[in-house]
């Protein structure tokens, strides 16, 4: 719904006053909305400010593309290679501080639509202007949501929290399991620390901070009866439901710590920079190879795509660059099929509703709810979003374009098939040295860790998680016989065991 109410209403008052030529501002300005739909709300009032910040200057790139008084040919070049260049970047910098979908897609996106405008500069102005008002617009929606969420964001991690740790103890020589249960319980005390004054240390949220430390207990102790289980689990269905959490199956505590604020994630920005300047030496050093293996792409994808004639080259950028959004190459195939499918079904949408040649006002309606629907879907599956959010493309085209129906659906066509295929071929054949080299670091920490005399657990757990990333990162892109498979359970074990032993999970957090 708020990503209905913000693409809707800017395109409505754009009508009112008969401003249609800034429609592209609008619209990438309105399509903040589609970032950060399950984080706290205290965490999107700044990780929405600055989406809608960095759409501005999408846009603003895209637009001095567009009035670059060069050759055709060269304008094209310029074309993808902003479009390559901005998908890079927004990945780098929206994977550090793990954004989430739909990562650097939507930048890219942005400056190859609006580099592909015929513009004269007077209309530079307004056109960033519209894009700020209505990148604001939906800040407002979406900020507004915390007003009727409640604790629900804490609540589902809770929950999840309890389903993790009840999964571990039915099994306890899973590692694994140790570990998804390990990071789920942190994510319930980020969020957890993440709520507003209105909620922050009220009886709800005492309660859900005690079922925090319970899991945190549980997940130390050295057994746990099957009623124990069962109640873990069937209390996170209440909470769930939004009922009290109860008691699942352990002593609760008389009081409860409330958690103290995480340190601003967009701190993680300083070592992927540092990781530029000296690499090797920054936390981010493997976000280079990865934002670098986007771009070219990118930019190969739309040099095919000019050299065969296709229209709108960038969309082909702009599909390689969705498909990479995955961090690997074993989640980059099912990324590309699911693309492919999903383009398939939106373009035959997309062409249908543009045959009829509806009018501009219902064109607005089809594109604010094809986003609803978008948005609806696309955490099912992601052909399921692109089924819907492919004709938002195609609309949007048709309202800042000249080109036929059947021109613009073909184009989407070919260049989307093209940008995928190319994606999955360079990530295929680029180096994967930086994912080793980030998971050998990532082991020699915890090993460290482990072996220090004075261990500090909170900097353990996040090593741990860190650790596990890494090598699920590394997993999809070299070949098994090349992963430290077996040691990377040996120091997980030790690293737990150390953890649990020592009764430090069991601690509450303040």
């Amino acid at each position: 719904m708020r990503a209905f109410l913000s693409v809707l209403t800017p395109l409505l008052v754009l009508l009112w006053l008969d401003r249609l030529d800034l429609v592209a501002g609008a619209v990438f300005g309105a399509l903040t909305s589609v970032y950060c739909r399950s984080e706290p709300y205290r965490d999107q009032t700044r990780s929405l400010a600055a989406v809608a910040a960095g759409m501005v200057v999408a846009v603003g790139v895209g637009d001095a593309i567009a009035l670059a008084d060069v050759a055709p040919w060269q304008h094209r070049l310029l074309v993808i290679t902003g479009t390559a260049a901005v998908g890079a970047l927004a990945t780098a910098a929206t994977t550090a501080v793990k954004l989430g979908a739909p990562g650097g897609l939507i930048f890219s996106f942005a400056t190859g639509a609006c580099a592909n405008l015929t513009i004269a500069p007077a209309d530079v102005a307004p056109q960033l202007a519209v894009c700020a008002v209505s990148g604001a617009f939906a800040w407002s929606v979406c900020v507004t949501g915390a007003v009727f969420a409640g604790l629900r964001p804490q609540r589902r991690a809770v929950a999840a929290a309890l389903e993790a740790t009840a999964a571990y103890l039915s099994d306890r020589s899973d590692v694994l399991a140790r570990h998804r249960s390990a990071v789920a319980v942190e994510i319930a005390w980020t969020r957890l620390a993440l709520v507003g004054r209105r909620q922050r240390d009220t009886e709800e949220h005492r309660e859900l901070i005690q079922t925090a430390e319970i899991c945190e207990v549980l997940g130390a102790s050295g057994r746990a009866a099957s009623e124990t289980v069962r109640s873990l689990r069937e209390t996170a269905g209440s909470i769930r439901a939004g009922t009290s959490p109860g008691s699942p199956g352990y002593a609760r505590q008389e009081s409860a710590a409330v958690p103290a604020l995480p340190p601003s994630r967009w701190h993680t920005i300083r070592g992927v920079l540092l990781a530029a300047v000296r690499p090797g030496r920054g936390s981010g050093s493997w976000l280079w190879p990865f934002a670098a293996r986007v771009g070219i792409a990118a930019l190969l994808a739309g040099l095919l795509a000019d050299l065969l004639s296709i229209g709108h080259v960038y969309w082909a950028g702009v599909s390689a660059v969705s498909v990479l959004q995955a961090t690997s190459t074993s989640r980059s195939v099912p990324r590309m099929l699911q693309r492919v499918a999903g383009t398939l079904g939106g373009v035959l949408i997309g062409l249908a509703l543009l045959s009829t040649h509806p009018a501009v006002w219902v064109l607005i309606l089809l594109l604010a709810a094809l986003q609803w629907a978008a948005e609806l879907t696309v955490t099912v599956n992601y052909a399921f979003g692109l089924l819907f959010a492919t004709p938002v493309a195609l609309l949007v085209s048709g309202l800042m374009t000249p080109d036929t129906p059947t021109q613009l659906a073909s184009s989407r066509l070919w260049a989307t098939l093209l940008g995928a295929a190319v994606a999955v071929l360079v990530a295929w054949l680029s180096p994967h040295g930086a994912w080793l080299a980030r998971l050998r670091g990532s082991l020699a920490r915890v090993r460290e860790l482990t072996e220090s005399p004075r261990t500090d657990p909170e900097r353990l757990r996040k090593a741990l998680i860190e650790l596990h990333d890494a090598y699920e990162t590394a997993a999809g892109e070299v070949p098994e016989s090349q992963l430290p498979t077996e040691e990377l359970l040996a120091v997980s074990r030790s690293a737990y065991k150390l953890l649990d032993t020592g009764g430090l999970l069991g601690q509450p957090r303040n």
